[in-house]
């Protein structure tokens, strides 16, 4: 398993993020339709995403799907904490996303 520095991590899930954004937007892909390879990327991320525990998702939804405003966490985590799951999130979403264990 790779070891991402935690600014790595942030540009990776950047990447992935922004994808999946555009693609949300595009497209509807819940509808049933063939499977491309955008598809199916798109999928990959959704099924990563819905690995990670619900503190996990609210903060790379929040922060990288809905774009939502700076500080938004302050009202669920204290700054240590945010950051804490940010980090496990992000390690948790890119490993899972490589297909490579979840810790």
């Amino acid at each position: 398993m790779n070891n991402y520095t935690f600014e790595e991590l942030i540009i990776l899930g950047k990447y992935h993020f922004k994808y999946y954004r555009a693609y949300l937007k595009k497209k509807n892909f819940n509808q049933f339709k063939a499977i491309t390879l955008e598809c199916a990327y798109a999928y990959s991320i959704q099924s990563s995403i819905e690995q990670l525990t619900q503190d996990e998702r609210r903060i790379l939804i929040s922060e990288y799907i809905d774009c939502v405003e700076k500080n938004w966490w302050m009202e669920y985590f204290s700054k240590t904490s945010y950051y804490r799951i940010k980090r496990r999130a992000l390690s948790r979403f890119i490993h899972c996303l490589h297909n490579e264990i979840v810790v």
